[in-house]
């Protein structure tokens, strides 16, 4: 393929000659075809074609690829089928790379002010962290020269996922690792199926610390006798010094721990059998649909890329050569004690990341947008480094708990919780509590953890996500109007259905009228493109209202002295709108924005953030 000159990268880690086999000079040469490979000359090209003429002829990049429903001319599996089947063979997935943007709950510049919080203590709180994503953001927000003391609760009532939290913690802090490697370890430790030697190494070392004498009581006689003795109620509790003046300290159930997440870490499945496992799940022919249907609104490069990702299982730019040789561990954190993949199908990295900023990184480093994946890697391993950076110079302490976040808030308001970070009367600042009003309930959550918020601190807040509204409040969604019964439509009670159906439309490029003239509108992927993401431009605030006025928020300032923030200051009331928007605000996104944020990153439309803060206070 013909190529263009690529001289104005920043980063020279990432000007290395695609034909890396046999070539070390600098890559200055971009493919034009794909813009994923980079060559210091046609002749490197040339022999690299054999291996790269798999993805740059792959039929994903093309413009005029269809999905296999078209091709073989059939009705989408989605479509009367079951609609409703798990995402992925295990039994229970699990959601262990978040299904939106990671958010810095701090907002300083917007709240409390940068310069005021220089010398301020904060205590941050995630309710129910799923990962670590949200408070690595949040330290990144701190202010550089900060001299405060943070105390931060990661809570998560999963035993698997409070234990890979812990296990990436302490990789990324502990003492002897220098803050860059120890963040590409974490990368690959949260997202690669696959990894290298010193990545399982760094790992074992960090089980062994960690883990080491729950180990040991495993491989004795006496196991059997110990574990009968254990009550549901004991908690194993530790503490780790890491990089800076802080500590890493653990509490977990210690009946758990001997489940799952011991046998997990020492299952001995090999290589080969973890990467049928992962495609299994990720490529299973079973659901070649669903992902048809999302890779039909990408474009062909991050088509490729998303294969790319999913093949090797390995999340690193597209360039980098990945063999058995060089990733050639399984990665224990990503598949359960039998060796069966963890996640559902449809999860993807990309969704837990603002891909704006993922680009703007990508492109700091020298990358093509095309190269999306790889552009993602070194934005998570700038944050993660960033982080572990932060924790080294400042006075920061985390406390990882295992409770579910009801019997968490318990502990707390009774000063059980690791009293001596937190103290018998703890007050935080933040309290990020993620999606659990859609099954607690609203109230609910505001019970549980109003009276551990920061009553001296005016920006303190509660902060509430919320996923399920739409579908309980009718009226709220045109999407699934849209749907009615067996995907027919159904428009009624809706109005200004014509607009912004044209709008949706002129995003993605697509001609909704001639879809709905082509007679085979079931089998039209575009047609999903425009249903799924037709919500984004809705006026469903009345409905939003009385959603809320369903949940007894008219009740919230008198129960809970708290009152629902008029304006956000954390993070936007719903995406694609300003921070500090007006309640009411519709979503206004460029085509490019739109891509970015409901394409291929994959946000809902209807999810909502809100934010609780003190009485009487704007």
């Amino acid at each position: 393929m013909p190529m263009k000159s690529s001289r104005n990268m920043k980063c020279s880690v990432l000007l290395s000659c695609s034909n890396l086999v046999i070539c070390d000079k600098r890559g200055t040469l971009t493919c034009s075809n794909c813009r994923l490979v980079r060559y210091c000359s046609r002749q490197c090209q040339e022999a690299h074609w054999s291996s790269h003429k798999k993805y740059c002829k792959h039929p994903y990049n093309r413009s005029d690829w269809k999905p296999a429903w078209i091709t073989e001319n059939r009705s989408p599996a989605f479509v009367g089928g079951d609609t409703q089947s798990h995402f992925g063979a295990h039994s229970a997935p699990e959601y262990l790379w978040g299904n939106t943007p990671a958010v810095n709950c701090l907002q300083l510049e917007h709240n409390e002010g940068v310069l005021e919080s220089v010398e301020k203590d904060f205590n941050l709180c995630f309710a129910a962290s799923g990962d670590i994503r949200n408070m690595v953001m949040t330290v990144n927000g701190l202010p550089d020269n900060y001299q405060g003391h943070c105390k931060i609760l990661l809570n998560d009532r999963s035993d698997l996922v409070t234990t890979r939290n812990i296990l990436l913690l302490y990789a990324l802090l502990r003492h002897g690792n220098p803050p860059e490697l120890a963040a590409e370890t974490a990368v690959h430790l949260m997202y690669s199926a696959a990894l290298r030697s010193s990545d399982s190494s760094e790992l074992f070392h960090c089980i062994k610390t960690v883990y080491g004498d729950v180990m040991s009581v495993y491989q004795s006689p006496m196991f059997v006798s110990f574990i009968t003795r254990l009550s549901p109620n004991d908690v194993r509790k530790k503490s780790f010094p890491i990089r800076g003046a802080g500590s890493l300290s653990i509490a977990q159930s210690a009946v758990k721990i001997f489940g799952e997440p011991l046998a997990m870490l020492r299952a001995t499945h090999t290589l080969d059998d973890s990467r049928k496992a992962m495609h299994d799940v990720m490529l299973s022919p079973h659901r070649v649909d669903y992902r048809d249907r999302y890779l039909s609104g990408l474009q062909p490069s991050h088509r490729l890329s998303f294969l790319r990702f999913r093949e090797s299982g390995v999340l690193l730019h597209f360039a980098d050569h990945v063999d058995s040789e060089t990733f050639q561990d399984p990665n224990r954190l990503l598949f359960n004690a039998s060796g069966k993949w963890v996640t559902m199908d449809n999860a993807n990295p990309l969704s837990s990341w603002d891909v704006n900023e993922v680009l703007k990184t990508g492109q700091a480093y020298g990358l093509d947008q095309a190269d999306i994946y790889g552009c993602l890697f070194f934005h998570v391993k700038a944050q993660f480094t960033e982080f572990a950076r932060r924790v080294e110079k400042f006075h920061i302490d985390i406390h990882v708990s295992q409770l579910d976040a009801h019997v968490a808030s318990g502990f707390l308001r009774k000063g059980e919780l690791n009293p001596n970070l937190f103290g018998i009367n703890p007050a935080f600042d933040r309290i990020e509590t993620s999606n659990i009003a859609d099954y607690a309930g609203i109230r609910s959550v505001l019970q549980d953890w109003s009276a551990v918020l920061n009553r001296e601190n005016k920006h303190a807040v509660v902060l509430v996500y919320l996923m399920n509204w739409v579908m309980k409040q009718p009226g709220a969604s045109l999407t699934f109007g849209m749907m009615g019964e067996g995907m027919g439509l159904n428009l009624k009670g809706f109005t200004n259905v014509k607009a912004l159906i044209e709008r949706t439309s002129s995003m993605l490029g697509v001609n909704f009228r001639t879809l709905l003239e082509s007679g085979d509108i079931e089998r039209a992927p575009a047609f999903y493109n425009v249903l799924e993401n037709v919500d984004v431009f809705i006026d469903n605030h009345k409905q939003f209202q009385d959603y809320l006025n369903s949940e007894g928020i008219s009740n919230v300032p008198k129960l809970y002295k708290l009152q629902l923030r008029p304006r956000n200051r954390i993070y936007p009331k719903r995406f694609g709108v300003a921070l500090e928007a007006r309640p009411d605000a519709l979503s206004s996104v460029t085509k490019t924005e739109f891509y970015n944020i409901y394409m291929i990153g994959g946000c809902n439309p209807g999810d909502r953030y809100l934010e609780f803060g003190l009485s009487g206070i704007h």
